[in-house]
């Protein structure tokens, strides 16, 4: 069995009312007015080889094969301000 490790790094400007908090079941979270936010893995999958190829999790049998692969996930939540 192989590992295969992928890390994904997205920055977001977000508006000022939106915040980090602690959601009861431990995990930080982006609360925006009374949802809870969280950030997860969403493969896309394409069985074109085109460039322009379109991208998407339609076909559900290959995507819930690449999730059920998934050993471990940690979301980090970074928030930093600027004025």
């Amino acid at each position: 069995m192989k590992h295969l490790t992928v890390t994904i790094s997205a920055e977001l400007e977000i508006p000022d009312d939106w915040e980090i908090v602690d959601h009861p079941c431990g995990a930080p979270v982006l609360r925006i007015g009374d949802q809870f936010v969280d950030f997860d893995i969403a493969p896309l999958a394409t069985r074109s080889a085109d460039p322009e190829a379109e991208w998407s999790d339609a076909d559900t049998e290959i995507i819930e094969e690449v999730l059920d692969t998934v050993v471990g996930l940690e979301a980090d939540l970074d928030l930093r301000t600027h004025h």
